[in-house]
C-alpha cells in the first residue's frame, strides 16, 4: 500500500525539468517596469540621474532603516574607479586573478557614457543604486566613516540635499 503523505504526479504534468522557460513579453516587461517604477522616489531618482549625468557631487543624507547616512553623491563611474585603484594596488603584485576578476566586476558597474534615457525594453532607465563618498553612517549615537558606500535606492525611506554630518 502507498504511504498518503507521497506526493502524487500524473504523467501528464510535466516535471520540473521538462518546463521550458520563455522570454517575457513586451506587456510583461512593461508591467515588471511599473510596479518597479511605482516604488521609486521620484525626486531621489532625478538627483541620481542629474549625478550620473553630469558627474556632479552633492552632499545628502539618506535615512534609512533607522540609520542616518551622510556623504557626497557621485557617479558610478567615481565609485567603481576608486576600487579599481585601490584593488590593482592591492592585488596587482601578488595575485593577479584577483585583480583582473575585480577590475572586471567594477568595470561592468560603469554606464556607458552614451547611455540612452530609454532602455532595450522601451522604458525610461531606473537607477537602482546610489553611490557616496566620505561617508558618515550614523546609529543610536554611534558613528562609522567609509570612504565609499553603495546602497540600494528603493530602500531609502528619506533624503535630505545639503546635509552634513556636523561635529
Amino acid at each position: 500500500m502507498r504511504d498518503p503523505s507521497e506526493a502524487q504526479t500524473s504523467d501528464t504534468e510535466p516535471s520540473l525539468t521538462e518546463v521550458e522557460l520563455r522570454p517575457l513579453t513586451r506587456l510583461e516587461r512593461r508591467n515588471l517596469w511599473l510596479k518597479e517604477y511605482a516604488e521609486q522616489d521620484v525626486a531621489l531618482q532625478s538627483w541620481v540621474n542629474l549625478v550620473e549625468q553630469h558627474s556632479l557631487e552633492i552632499d545628502v543624507m539618506f535615512q534609512m532603516h533607522g540609520l542616518l547616512v551622510f556623504g557626497i553623491m557621485v557617479s558610478t563611474e567615481a565609485y567603481a574607479r576608486f576600487y579599481i585603484h585601490l584593488h590593482e594596488e592591492m592585488y596587482r603584485q601578488k595575485n593577479p586573478e584577483t585583480a583582473d576578476f575585480l577590475y572586471d566586476y567594477y568595470a561592468a558597474l560603469i554606464p556607458p557614457p552614451d547611455q540612452p534615457e530609454i532602455g532595450s525594453e522601451g522604458l525610461p532607465v531606473i537607477f537602482r543604486y546610489v553611490h557616496l563618498r566620505d561617508v558618515t553612517i550614523m546609529s543610536a549615537g554611534h558613528q562609522s566613516k567609509v570612504p565609499y558606500w553603495r546602497g540600494k535606492i528603493n530602500q531609502i525611506d528619506a533624503f535630505v540635499v545639503g546635509a552634513s554630518p556636523g561635529q
